[in-house]
């Protein structure tokens, strides 16, 4: 029995040390497979993969033209006004005399908008403070006359035809493409107390007509 002893004493001395080894070892493959994968993961590549969009941008069109009774659908611009076929030649006082013009989009517009009579835009002669009219806006079938002037939201006469009086609240709406026609319908006249030194007195007036798109 005593023989054994030291046998199992050394068996035991030398079992430690093997153990220790063996956890240190592991220890030190943990780390190095800690700081591979490290290593790893910062070399990986990522997939990539990319969309795009695409567009097209154009200008909307927006012209008008306009025709009297007296004439046909085409561009008038201040140089060329249209006429209005006002039957003007021997005016009394309180005598109206009617006309219209018609005023509507090109064929190649594509956008639709507004139309207004916004200012007279040149004026001259003797007989403007004699004169004054009003304006409405009338379907194209409505004769222009005096039974077009019967509504009651029809505005009062100017006191004027001269440039720098304001002018009546008339306008319309314009589809594009030629869709529709807006027609005004003017009266004009001499004043009911016009002096007598009035006659033989002219004038002669261009109105402005302003169009604007909607958008």
């Amino acid at each position: 029995m005593g023989r054994h002893s030291p046998a199992l004493g050394r068996h035991h001395r030398t079992e430690s040390p093997r153990r220790g080894g063996r956890y240190t070892r592991t220890r030190a493959a943990l780390a190095g497979a800690l700081v591979l994968g490290v290593g790893t993961s910062l070399t990986l590549a990522a997939w990539s993969d990319d969309e795009f969009g695409a567009a097209t941008f154009a200008a909307s069109t927006f012209a008008v033209e306009s025709q009297t009774a007296t004439s046909t659908w085409a561009a008038h611009e201040a140089a060329n006004p249209a006429t209005l076929a006002f039957n003007a030649v021997a005016m009394s006082p309180s005598l109206s005399q009617y006309a219209t013009i018609d005023i509507r989009t090109t064929a190649a517009t594509n956008i639709g908008g507004t139309v207004a009579l916004t200012s007279t835009s040149t004026a001259t002669g003797s007989l403007l403070p004699q004169l004054e009219y009003r304006v409405v806006v009338t379907p194209v079938a409505t004769a222009c006359n005096s039974a077009a002037f019967t509504s009651a939201t029809v505005p009062a006469y100017t006191t004027t035809l001269a440039v720098g009086t304001a002018t009546p609240t008339a306008s319309g709406a314009l589809a594009a493409a030629a869709g529709s026609t807006v027609r005004f319908c003017f009266d004009v006249r001499v004043k009911a107390n016009a002096p007598s030194s009035a006659q033989g007195g002219t004038a002669s007036v261009t109105w402005q007509f302003t169009s604007t798109s909607s958008s």
